[in-house]
């Protein structure tokens, strides 16, 4: 499909989204020296997420030599231009954020800078909906658009985060284990908001006027959807499940919830950009 790379562009950056306010929000309520320098080494995953998520985006234009002519949209607060404008402001916040710890500048700023790039990281979650959020596209244009994008960051965001602990989880000890513990507890509650919420959204979209039923748009929609919410509760589920039973080291269990969680919103955003076809003139 056309938009394929818009698919992976989005999910993506709104999973590093996810992963990022996490581990910034471990980081401003650990005081310990050797858990932040390992919480801040993590950080640099997030930079390289949010650089393929931008490839995949550059991929999608048709000429991407003419990306910056995106400044220009700025003059007219443009959804897009503002999207890739936040985009670059996080990405460069993150970065700043980074090397100021690396390098030792101006310590009793480095807080201060990381909020700030929680702040933009919240932003470009808005930003990223507000681009689709079309009256031109009756099947897109509700909170149920934002709804999902911001859900996809913390579907992903969460067990990536608990991925990256994992990984260093001989160096973290205790911590790793209580924090792993923490957010199986919040990916239940995240499982649950989804569980109730895209079906409800379903349910909504039945009730738009649309020209045809969006579920039989094409063939693989049915399928699409069930694969859907199969591997978002098998990713969730079974990672929740063992965490909270005390399994809270094992690198690869984590690996795969997030293999499927991250699979499972790809089907889903692709399901979503499939509504494009009931645009307005379509």
């Amino acid at each position: 499909m056309h938009e394929l790379p818009l698919v992976f562009f989005t999910v993506l950056a709104q999973g590093t989204v996810g992963l990022f306010l996490v581990l910034a929000c471990l980081l401003m309520a650990n005081s310990d020296a050797n858990r932040q320098q390992l919480l801040n080494k993590l950080l640099m995953v997030v930079l390289v997420l949010l650089g393929i998520s931008g490839a995949a985006a550059m991929t999608h234009l048709g000429q991407p030599l003419r990306a910056v002519n995106v400044i220009f949209g700025l003059e007219h607060l443009s959804a897009l231009s503002v999207e890739i404008m936040t985009t670059s402001l996080f990405g460069g916040a993150v970065f700043t954020y980074v090397a100021m710890v690396h390098f030792g500048i101006l310590p009793k700023l480095q807080k201060l800078v990381l909020a700030g790039a929680m702040g933009l990281g919240v932003l470009l979650l808005l930003a990223i909906a507000n681009v689709y959020t079309l009256a031109t596209v009756p099947a897109w244009n509700s909170g149920w658009t934002i709804f999902q994008f911001v859900m996809t960051a913390f579907v992903v965001g969460i067990p990536a985060a608990a991925l990256m602990l994992r990984s260093q989880s001989v160096s973290l000890g205790a911590f790793q284990k209580n924090t792993d513990r923490a957010l199986a507890t919040l990916g239940f509650i995240t499982l649950g908001l989804v569980l109730v919420g895209y079906p409800l959204y379903l349910f909504w979209l039945g009730q738009v006027d649309l020209p045809a039923n969006p579920l039989g748009l094409f063939d693989y929609h049915g399928s699409l959807m069930l694969a859907r919410l199969g591997l978002l509760f098998a990713g969730l589920g079974v990672w929740v499940i063992a965490a909270t039973r005390g399994n809270n080291s094992a690198v690869g269990l984590a690996a795969v919830s997030t293999v499927l969680v991250l699979t499972a919103e790809l089907c889903g955003r692709i399901f979503f950009y499939d509504l494009h076809m009931f645009a307005s003139g379509m």
